[in-house]
C-alpha cells in the first residue's frame, strides 16, 4: 500500500502482515510458567498494537491497575522473558503509520541465544516509567543496586533482582533462557547498559542522601516511589511530571537517566523486527 504525507508527498510502502500469523499475546501465555514460584509483580498487557503499548506496564499485583485486562506473572524464572515483552512494545514510538500496527510471535527461537538482547530488554523494562512497582502496593522486589552501592541505611526486604542479576537465581531447567547445560552466571552488560544503571544509580543514591533524615524515607524505595518523592502528585492525585521537581539536581539526574534510556531504545529497535516481533 502506498503511503502519502498530508501534503500528498509519496512516503513510501505499507505492508499488511497476514493476520493468521500468532500474535504476541497468543506466545506470552504459552510461556508463562510460574508453578511453585513466587511472583515478584505482573506486566499488564492490553491489546497486542501500538494503540495499546502506552498501558503496558509492570505493577505490584493485578488489583494495581484499574483497567480490565490480561496480566502475565513475573518470576525470577521468566523475568527476562517477560522483559523482552515490555521492552519491544515501548522502544518503538507510535505513529499516524504504525498505529495499528499489531506485535507478533517470533519467526522462530533465535532470539533465545542472544544474551545482549536480553539483557538489553531487562535494563530497559527496570527504568522505563512504565516501571510502576511501588512499596505501596506491596515488596519491592525490583531494585537493581546493592544497599552499598546507593548508601541505603537499612537492608532491603527482597534481593530477588539483585540474586538475579548476580546469577545467584537458576531459572527452570525447561526455561526459555536457560539450557540446563549452562552455569547461571551474572549477566554482562554492553556499554549503551552500563550507561543507563549508571544513570539510575545516581539517582538511587541521591534519593537514600537526600531522603534518609525525612520521616518518609524508605530504603526499599522503588523507582517510582523515588519519582514521587521529588515530584510529587497534584491535587488530583496524579504523579507531577519531572520538570515540577523542586530539586534542580535531580532533573539534571533524571533527564540523564531518560538520555541513556533513548540509547539503549535505539539499540533494541532493530531486533524487533528481525526476530518478527513486528513485521515490515
Amino acid at each position: 500500500m502506498e503511503v502519502f504525507d498530508s501534503l500528498g508527498e509519496f512516503l513510501g510502502y505499507k505492508n499488511i502482515v497476514n493476520e493468521n500469523v500468532k500474535n504476541i499475546h497468543m506466545w506470552l501465555k504459552q510461556k508463562e510458567k510460574i508453578e511453585n514460584m513466587e511472583i515478584l509483580g505482573y506486566i499488564d498487557t492490553p491489546t497486542p498494537d501500538f494503540q495499546g503499548s502506552p498501558s503496558v506496564a509492570i505493577i505490584n499485583n493485578k488489583n494495581s491497575s484499574k483497567r480490565h485486562s490480561v496480566y502475565f506473572a513475573i518470576t525470577s524464572s521468566n523475568i527476562l522473558f517477560g522483559s523482552v515483552f515490555f521492552s519491544i512494545r515501548h522502544c518503538i514510538k507510535a505513529t499516524w503509520q504504525n498505529d495499528r500496527d499489531q506485535f507478533y510471535a517470533p519467526y522462530d527461537d533465535a532470539f533465545q541465544d542472544d544474551s545482549e538482547f536480553k539483557n538489553n530488554c531487562l535494563i530497559f523494562m527496570l527504568f522505563h516509567t512504565q516501571n510502576r512497582i511501588t512499596t505501596t502496593q506491596g515488596t519491592n522486589h525490583f531494585i537493581p543496586f546493592s544497599e552499598t552501592e546507593v548508601n541505603a541505611k537499612e537492608r532491603y526486604s527482597s534481593h530477588a533482582l539483585l540474586d538475579f542479576l548476580k546469577g545467584g537465581i537458576k531459572e527452570n531447567g525447561d526455561s526459555l533462557f536457560l539450557n540446563a547445560k549452562k552455569e547461571n552466571k551474572p549477566l554482562e552488560f554492553r556499554q549503551s547498559v552500563s550507561k543507563v544503571l549508571d544513570a539510575g544509580r545516581e539517582i538511587y543514591r541521591y534519593y537514600h542522601t537526600q531522603a534518609s533524615t525525612n520521616r518518609h524515607y524508605n530504603a526499599n524505595a522503588s523507582l517510582y516511589d523515588i519519582k514521587e518523592f521529588f515530584q510529587g502528585r497534584n491535587a488530583q492525585g496524579k504523579l507531577n511530571l519531572p520538570t515540577k521537581a523542586k530539586d534542580k539536581h535531580y532533573k539534571q539526574l533524571y533527564a540523564n537517566l531518560q538520555d541513556a534510556l533513548k540509547d539503549l531504545a535505539k539499540e533494541i529497535q532493530p531486533k524487533v523486527y528481525e526476530y518478527g516481533f513486528l513485521r515490515e
